[in-house]
C-alpha cells in the first residue's frame, strides 16, 4: 500500500543540512534541487495528497537568483536555495491560503506571513502548500477544498492534523522541512503518525501573524497557539527553529529572542523524567509498550531516568485547556459552526465524556470565566517550573494511539462528538485524543516529537520530550543526542 520507491528517489531523503551543504559545495544546484522535489512530488503526491498547490514558476526564479548569487560570492541566508513547502494556515504571497475553510477556497493573499518573511529571509524557496483539516481543527487531515491526505505508511490511515499534509510530505520526501503550528497537537500528533521530527515551541516564541485561522489579516496573538518546525533530523529542526523563532515584527526592538542555552550537552548528563500512567488520559496498551521501549534503550545509555510528574490537578488542567481551545476556536469560527457549538450538549455524542459540555461552555463563556482560565494557566506555569528544577526534561505520550483509519463524519469539533477511537481495544471519546498534547499546551511548555523507532502495526510512534518554558532548546538538543545514540526517522517502507 506505500507508494514510495525508495530505491529510485533517495537523494531527496536526505538532511536539509546536507543538501544545503551540497549546494554550498557546487555538488547541486539550487535549481536542480528543486526539480528533485518536485519529481517527488509529481511520482508521489497524487496518492498521498499532501501538497495541494504549487507555484512553480516563482520558485524557479527563485532558486535560479539563488545559484546566481552562489556564483557571485553572495550570501543570501542560512537557507539558500533550500526548496521547502508551508502548512496552508499561513499566508504566502501569490498562493492561496485557506485554512481548509470552504469560504476561503481561491484566497490569495497579497503578503506573506511572518514565518514566511524569515524563511524568503534566510534565502529558502518556498514551491508548495500542504493540506490541513477545516479550520485546522481535527487530528486528521481532509477538507472539502483539496480532499484527503493519506499516511505514507499506510494509505488508509490519517497522518494526523492539523500539519498532516506536512508530515505526509516530510516523510514522503516531497519537502526536507516545514512549518507547523500547534493548539491541540497540530505539530505533535502529525509527527508522531508520520515518523518525523517536529517541535512545538514556547508560547510567544514564534509568530503566528499571518496564520489562518483566526482569519485573513487578523494581527492579535491567539491564545495558546504556536508554530514551530518539522523536519526528518533533529539538527535541521533546530536549523529552522533558529530562522523563525524571532519577536512580532511591529513590536520588535531584537531581531532574535536570547532563549537559553540547552542544560546540557552529554546525554548522560541529562535528568530524565517519564510519565506514562495518568488515570484519565488513556493511552493504548501497544503505544505505552513502544514509550517504554525507548525508555530502555535511554536507561541502558546511562541516563538518569525516573517516574515523575508535576503536582497538577490533571482534570483541572483539562477543564482550563478545553475551555480555551474551544473558546478560542469557536470565537473565530464560521457562523454556522459558532451556533452549532452553543448547542454541543444535544449534539449527537454530545453526552459523550465532558466534551459537548466543555464545547458549549466554552462559546458562551463570560469575561469572568475566560479571565479565571487565563490565571489558571499561568499557576500551571509555575507548578510545572517548579517540576523542572528536578528534571530536565520530561517523556511522555503524544496522545493516546498511533494513526488511526480515516473517519470523516463531520468536520468540526461537535461533529466529532459523534466519533469514537479504539484504546486497547475500547472505545473511546475520539476527542480523547486532545488529553496529552493539551496538558502540555495549556501550559505553554516546548515539547519536541522525536520517533521511538518502534512499529505498531506497521505504524511509527513517537513521544513528547517536554521542557520548562522557554527551555527549546534543552528539548531540541536532548533529541539530537539521542539521535546520534539510537537513530531516528526512517523511510516509510515499500
Amino acid at each position: 500500500m506505500n507508494p514510495i520507491d525508495a530505491g529510485t528517489r533517495s537523494g531527496v531523503f536526505q538532511t536539509a543540512t546536507e543538501m544545503l551543504s551540497q549546494m554550498r559545495s557546487g555538488a547541486i544546484s539550487a535549481v536542480e534541487l528543486l526539480d528533485q522535489h518536485l519529481d517527488q512530488v509529481r511520482a508521489v503526491n497524487p496518492e498521498i495528497n499532501a501538497i495541494v498547490a504549487i507555484d512553480e514558476e516563482r520558485a524557479r526564479l527563485e532558486a535560479r537568483s539563488a545559484d546566481e548569487a552562489r556564483g557571485r560570492g553572495e550570501d543570501k541566508g542560512i537557507l539558500q536555495g533550500l526548496p521547502m513547502t508551508i502548512k496552508d494556515v499561513f499566508s504566502v504571497a501569490g498562493m492561496p491560503v485557506t485554512g481548509g475553510l470552504p469560504h476561503l477556497s481561491g484566497y490569495m493573499p497579497e503578503s506573506d506571513s511572518e514565518v514566511v518573511t524569515a524563511l524568503r529571509n534566510a534565502g529558502a524557496v518556498i514551491f508548495g502548500k500542504s493540506n490541513v483539516p477545516e479550520g485546522a481543527g481535527d487530528h486528521q487531515s481532509y477538507n472539502p477544498i483539496y480532499g484527503t491526505t493519506n499516511n505514507p505508511w499506510n494509505l488508509a490511515r490519517t497522518p494526523g492534523g492539523s500539519s498532516g499534509g506536512a508530515a505526509a510530505a516530510l516523510a514522503a520526501g516531497m519537502t526536507p522541512l516545514e512549518i507547523g503550528s500547534d493548539v491541540g497537537g497540530s505539530i505533535r500528533c502529525p509527527a508522531h503518525f508520520c515518523g518525523v521530527y517536529g517541535h512545538k515551541s514556547s508560547y510567544g516564541v514564534v509568530p503566528v501573524q499571518g496564520h489562518v485561522p483566526p482569519g485573513p489579516n487578523s494581527l492579535r496573538k491567539a491564545e495558546m497557539l504556536v508554530a514551530g518546525p518539522m523536519a526528518r533530523d533533529p539538527y535541521d529542526l533546530e536549523l529552522l527553529f533558529d530562522v523563525i523563532s524571532r519577536p512580532v515584527e511591529r513590536s520588535r526592538t531584537s531581531s532574535h529572542w536570547p532563549l537559553p542555552e540547552p542544560r546540557h550537552q552529554r546525554l548522560e548528563d541529562f535528568r530524565v523524567g517519564v510519565w506514562l500512567d495518568e488515570r484519565t488520559y488513556p493511552v493504548d496498551t501497544a503505544y505505552a509498550d513502544a514509550i517504554e521501549g525507548l525508555i530502555k534503550d535511554i536507561e541502558r545509555l546511562g541516563v538518569n531516568v525516573r517516574a515523575a510528574r508535576p503536582d497538577i490537578d490533571t482534570d483541572a488542567s483539562a477543564n482550563t485547556y478545553f475551555n480555551m481551545l474551544f473558546g478560542e476556536f469557536c470565537a473565530s469560527a464560521p457562523q454556522k459552526m459558532y451556533v452549532d457549538s452553543k448547542t454541543a450538549r444535544e449534539a449527537v455524542g454530545g453526552n459523550n465524556g465532558r466534551y459537548g459540555e466543555w464545547i458549549a461552555a466554552a462559546t458562551v463563556q463570560d469575561l469572568r470565566a475566560w479571565q479565571g482560565h487565563l490565571e489558571h494557566r499561568e499557576q500551571l506555569r509555575t507548578i510545572w517550573g517548579a517540576f523542572f528544577r528536578d528534571c530536565d526534561v520530561l517523556i511522555c505520550p503524544v496522545m493516546s494511539t498511533v494513526a488511526f483509519p480515516h473517519d470523516h463524519h463531520g468536520a468540526d469539533h461537535v461533529a466529532q462528538l459523534a466519533r469514537t477511537i479504539d484504546i486497547s481495544g475500547e472505545k473511546r471519546p475520539y476527542l480523547d485524543n486532545l488529553k496529552w498534547p493539551g496538558l502540555i499546551t495549556v501550559a505553554s511548555l516546548p515539547s519536541t516529537v522525536i520517533p521511538t523507532r518502534r512499529f505498531i502495526g506497521g505504524l511509527p510512534a513517537g513521544v513528547q520530550v517536554v521542557g520548562d518554558f522557554l527551555d527549546d532548546r534543552t528539548t531540541l538538543r536532548f533529541a539530537q543526542l539521542l539521535h546520534d545514540r539510537v537513530g531516528g526517522y526512517e523511510m516509510p517502507a515499500k
